[in-house]
C-alpha cells in the first residue's frame, strides 16, 4: 500500500478504566502510524472517572461520554456516527491487541473489496497461546453457537483467513457496510445478539466476514471451564443482561431462521435453553436467593417478550 488509510478505532467502555488505560497504550505502542490513527472512547455513563484519566494519560483520544448508560449496540453507535475513517475498528475495553495487528487487518480490506468485516484471532490473555474465538458459526435450527478453535493450543493449523457468521468483542468494518445496512441494531439488541444481526446483516448483502489469523488480540476474560459463576460466563448476571439474553435469542431466531427452523427452534430447543439458564442463574451464582429469583424472573420475562 502506497499510503495507508485513516483508521478510527471505536472503544466502548463502562467503569473499567484501568483495562481501559491498557488497551489504549497497546493500541499507540503498535506499528500502525499515529497520525493515521483516530482513537475514539465512548464513556458508558461510568462513575469511575473514566473520562478525566484518558483526557489526561491520553490528550489526543477523543472522548465521549453518554448522559445515560446505553449499553454496547447504542455507544458503539455514538462512536461510528462520530468517526472519519475508511475503516472502522470496534473492539472492547479488556483487550490488548498486538502491534501489526491493525495493520494486519487493514491489509486484508485493501486487498479484497468484498471483505465487509474482518477480525483479529482472539486469544485468552491470561493464557497467550490458547484461542478464545477465530469466528462463529451458528446453527439456525438450535440457535447453538460453535465458537472456532475455543479453549484449543495455537499451532498453527487455522489458515490465515476463516471466514465467519460474525464476531463478538473485535473486529474492524468497511465504512462502506454502515451506509448499506445501517448502525448497530439497538433498540433490537442493545446487548445480545447485537453482533450477531450486524454479521448477519453485512453477510446478505454480499460481503464476506473473514477471521485474519495473523492479527491477534489477547482478551481478558476467563479460560472457559476454570470460573465457577457459570451466570457470569453466559452472561446472565443481572436483571437486564437475562432478560435481553432470552429475549433477543428468541428475536434473531424470528427475523433471520427459515419457518422451518424457527418452528424447531420454538418448539424444542429454546424451552431446553430456558432450563438450562435458569439451572444457572438458580445454581450457578453466587447472588442472594432474592436476587436469582429477580433475575431468572427477568429472564422468563424476556422469553415471553420475544415471543410476542
Amino acid at each position: 500500500m502506497k499510503e495507508l488509510p485513516l483508521v478510527s478505532i471505536v472503544i466502548p467502555t463502562h467503569n473499567r478504566k484501568e483495562k481501559l488505560v491498557r488497551l489504549l497504550c497497546s493500541i499507540f505502542e503498535g506499528n500502525y502510524p499515529r497520525n493515521k490513527l483516530e482513537v475514539i472512547v465512548v464513556d458508558d455513563a461510568s462513575t469511575d472517572g473514566t473520562c478525566e484519566v484518558v483526557k489526561r494519560r491520553f490528550p489526543e483520544v477523543k472522548v465521549i461520554r453518554n448522559k445515560r448508560e446505553l449499553f454496547l449496540a447504542g455507544s458503539r453507535n455514538v462512536g461510528i456516527k462520530s468517526a472519519k475513517g475508511k475503516y472502522i475498528f470496534l473492539i472492547d475495553d479488556d483487550n490488548v491487541v498486538d502491534k501489526s495487528c491493525i495493520l494486519e487487518l487493514v491489509e486484508t480490506m485493501e486487498k479484497d473489496s468484498s471483505i465487509g468485516i474482518v477480525a483479529p484471532i482472539m486469544y485468552y490473555l491470561s493464557q497467550p497461546d490458547r484461542i478464545w474465538c477465530a469466528g462463529v458459526k451458528r446453527c439456525m435450527f438450535s440457535s447453538l453457537t460453535k465458537i472456532i478453535g475455543r479453549g484449543s493450543v495455537d499451532n498453527g493449523r487455522l489458515d490465515k483467513l476463516l471466514e465467519s457468521d460474525d464476531f463478538p468483542n473485535a473486529f474492524m468494518v468497511r465504512r462502506e457496510v454502515f451506509r448499506e445496512v445501517g448502525l448497530f441494531n439497538e433498540f433490537e439488541f442493545p446487548i445480545h445478539y447485537d453482533e450477531a444481526d450486524f454479521g448477519e446483516r453485512a453477510r446478505r448483502k454480499g460481503y464476506k466476514v473473514v477471521c485474519n489469523t495473523k492479527a491477534k488480540v489477547w482478551h481478558d476474560v476467563h479460560l472457559t471451564g476454570k470460573r465457577k459463576v457459570l451466570s457470569g460466563v453466559f452472561h446472565i448476571h443481572s436483571e437486564p443482561r437475562a432478560y435481553y439474553a432470552g429475549r433477543n435469542r428468541v428475536i434473531f431466531h424470528k427475523k433471520y431462521s427459515s419457518r422451518g427452523q424457527f418452528l424447531v427452534f420454538i418448539t424444542f430447543f429454546n424451552w431446553i435453553f430456558t432450563a438450562y439458564y435458569l439451572g444457572v442463574i438458580l445454581f450457578g451464582s453466587k447472588a442472594s436467593i432474592k436476587e436469582k429469583i429477580k433475575i431468572a424472573r427477568s429472564y422468563v420475562r424476556g422469553i415471553l417478550d420475544g415471543l410476542l
